[in-house]
Parts: C-alpha cells; structure tokens; sequence
C-alpha cells in the first residue's frame, strides 16, 4: 500500500517536471498515475477486512497451538489458540513509523519485532542488528519486562548452498534452533525447533490451502513457541 503512494508521487513528481521543462502535460501518465491511490485504497480495504478475520479465527478440528495468518506486515494482534481454548495472542510491531514505512516500501521481513503472550507470560521479541551491512538479523528476547536470551539468523555459504532458514536462540542456559527448508517454503515447509539434538516442536500449515498455522511443542513450552512464531513471521 505505501509502495503504491510512493510510486504515486514519483509519477506526479516526474509529470510536474515535464510541465516545468517542457510546457506539457501528458494525459495518459497523469491518468495512469491515479491507478496507484485507487490501487492503495483497494489495498487498504481489504486489510481491514483480513484483520477482521484473523481476530474472528475459532479453530476448528486443531488439537494443538493454531493462529491464523492472512498478513504480517501490520500491527494486529492474531488470537493463540491451544485446542479451541484462547491462551494469547501475537503480533508483530515496529519500533517507529519510520521503520514500519522503510519495511513496507524494502521487504516485509525487515524490522521484524514480535510481542506474544502465552497465558500470563508477554514475550517481546526486539530486532535489532551489530552492523549494518551485516546479513545476519539480531533480537533481544524479553519476559514479563526481564531480558532472557538473544537471538540471530545462521546465514553462510554452507547454509545457502544447503537451502536451509536458520534462526539460533540463547535463552537461558538453552541453546534453541529453528530450521526450514527454502525450496518448500510457500506452502508445505515445516519449520522444526531442536533443542540440542532433541526435537521439540514443529510448525506448519495446517493445510496446504489454509491460512492456519498448526504448532506442535512439548509440555507447552514458550520459548520453543516464541522461536517458532519468530522463524515463521521473519523467513515466511
């Protein structure tokens, strides 16, 4: 949406210089540069309408931890269900609007920061990165307002040339990782979370044409959870 009115104002920008230099106006780029408002508001429409569904979601037949996940662009809290029981919610926000502006306009994966509460823990997952030309992503994990662990994105040839997503988590005396297959990330990669070599929790769509993302973890555990929400909203 905000590429749209971006591209909206470099048109108008480009058709007043046309008139300043050269005394003329072209009909068919002004008329072409007003698709991009209409295309926003077409945009913003149906944002507010896939928000009204992810606050409505009631699972249906999913024993395990569910939300459902139209967008993760903006701030809107999407309901934690276990079975058919609310534990929590989760969503992603932005530090400034400076940030959420840049994010829309460059990648939706940049300035990924997550708040999730699991009964009465709020887990706050802030983004932050060491250098800035680095290609490895950094958060600050928080509970209950008490700085727990980091995390960071494992990005090397080795990786890349496996096609495996990477996150590490230091929370605690733990060490957690999450990990997906690229090639099958749009509709059936299941994002795994290990604990050593244990395996300790799973996440996938609950079907490949649903919007619902179906967790699996041992003995409810939330720092397994928030890895798996973070690895989801960040790679997917």
């Amino acid at each position: 949406m905000i590429q749209l009115l971006f591209y909206f104002v470099m048109v108008m920008i480009v058709a007043l210089f046309r008139y300043l230099l050269f005394d003329a106006v072209d009909p068919e780029l002004l008329g072409a540069a007003f698709l991009f408002p209409v295309g926003a508001l077409v945009l913003y429409v149906l944002t507010k309408h896939f928000q009204k569904k992810e606050r409505a979601y009631v699972p249906k037949d999913v024993k395990g931890w569910s939300f459902y996940h139209l967008q993760r662009s903006f701030a809107v809290p999407k309901p934690l269900f276990e079975g058919d029981q609310k534990r929590g919610y989760l969503k992603r926000y932005y530090e400034s609007k400076g940030r959420f502006i840049i994010g829309e306009m460059v990648s939706s994966n940049w300035y990924v920061s997550m708040e999730i509460k699991v009964d009465g823990d709020l887990y706050q997952v802030k983004w932050y990165r060491e250098r800035w030309f680095s290609r490895q992503e950094h958060w600050e994990i928080v509970r209950n307002g008490e700085l727990i662990g980091q995390a960071r994105t494992l990005v090397d040839l080795r990786r890349i040339a496996k096609l495996k997503e990477v996150i590490e988590f230091h929370i605690g005396n733990r060490t957690l990782q999450t990990a997906a297959n690229t090639v099958t990330n749009t509709v059936t990669s299941t994002i795994t979370v290990t604990s050593g070599e244990a395996a300790i929790g799973k996440l996938k769509r609950n079907h490949i044409v649903s919007n619902v993302s179906a967790m699996e973890v041992r003995n409810r555990d939330h720092e397994a959870m928030v890895a798996l929400i973070l690895h989801h909203f960040y790679f997917k």
